[in-house]
């Protein structure tokens, strides 16, 4: 592992996607979820996923410039078409409409659908949160869990964020979690690397338990506490999928699929607490909760949804430690398209 700058990141991310057609604006916020990404440890969702954009882009497969389609518009619910555009661009401007029309009218729900794989959800959820209002975003994703009893993964693993403000800690409440005990991202990060996946994760094509990361892609992830974790992510499929008019069941297609549209679909909602309740109420219960779940254990064993990724981004806040196969792959992705500069490696 070597440490680079986390500025480079956002540069050199920024700098390929430019030289692919990716307008200055997108490409900025498709680089920051990059960075987000990597500074709270999500390293899967970061920028080993540039050489996947770029071949998509090339191949006709995704949009390299993003400008989302209104379906339908009303009060508090807008559907968007993404046209197999950037998830984290298409992401983005479903979350700020959710925003402002919150605002206006409490709470907000934007449906997206032939989208592709929008990075941590984390992200959007926490854009909400900025702006002092609850945040939910999920998304549906390619077939990766079988149904308890089935031998089929139908099912993706349908990332889920609940984000909360929180005023009076330095670090809003996050849960972003996948529906599975572990995200495919994670297991396919491990391939590359070489590495071997806890026992628990994956079982192979026969559903036999493996550490195995090559036989566990064949097979099918492991949901969360078992049909609970199946329902969730069925849940999400129909809310994120079925109703925003985008592929559900089985059909969204892997963000790197040689060949087809990967037609993900999302789902995001801002709930802005002021038509709940008094900003300073909310404020206080907020405090009050977190003081009673601190009180759970001994100080400083207690943590709360989000406050692990918030003390990896304080650490990684100004450098980023990466693999060195990841800090070469992407340097030589920069210079086959000529671009002049590296990872800062410090």
């Amino acid at each position: 592992m070597k440490k680079v700058k986390a500025e480079s990141i956002t540069k050199i991310a920024k700098l390929i996607l430019e030289k692919n057609g990716v307008p200055s604006d997108q490409a900025d916020i498709i680089a920051d979820t990059i960075l987000y990404a990597h500074q709270r440890g999500r390293h899967t969702h970061g920028l080993n996923r540039l050489q996947i954009y770029i071949r998509k882009i090339n191949e006709g497969l995704m949009k390299a410039d993003t400008d989302p389609k209104v379906i339908s518009d009303s009060k508090a619910v807008t559907v968007y078409d993404a046209e197999n555009g950037f998830g984290q661009v298409a992401a983005y401007r479903c979350m700020q409409t959710c925003i402002d029309k919150a605002k206006e009218y409490g709470i907000a729900a934007v449906g997206l659908r032939n989208s592709n794989n929008f990075g941590t959800a984390g992200y959007f959820g926490e854009m909400a949160a900025n702006q002092s209002m609850i945040g939910i975003a999920m998304g549906n994703a390619a077939p990766a869990i079988a149904p308890p009893g089935g031998n089929k993964s139908i099912l993706g693993t349908n990332p889920i964020c609940f984000a909360f403000p929180s005023p009076k800690t330095d670090f809003h409440i996050v849960l972003d979690m996948a529906t599975t005990n572990a995200a495919r991202g994670k297991i396919r990060l491990a391939l590359r690397n070489g590495e071997k996946i806890p026992m628990g994760w994956a079982v192979d094509a026969e559903g036999n338990p493996t550490d195995d990361p090559a036989e566990a892609l064949k097979g099918s992830l492991i949901p969360m506490g078992g049909y609970k974790g199946f329902g969730l992510s069925m849940m999400i499929d129909i809310m994120a999928g079925l109703i925003t008019g985008s592929a559900f069941g089985g059909d969204v297609k892997n963000l790197n699929h040689p060949d087809q549209f990967s037609r993900n679909g999302s789902l995001f909602i801002a709930v802005n607490t002021d038509f709940f309740m008094e900003r300073e109420d909310y404020d206080s219960s907020i405090e009050q909760l977190i003081g009673k779940i601190r009180a759970c254990g001994e100080e400083g064993k207690v943590t709360l949804p989000g406050e692990i990724e918030y003390n990896a981004y304080c650490e990684n806040k100004e450098y980023v430690a990466l693999k060195e196969t990841q800090i070469q792959d992407t340097n030589e992705l920069a210079a086959s398209f000529d671009i002049d500069y590296e990872l800062e490696v410090v």
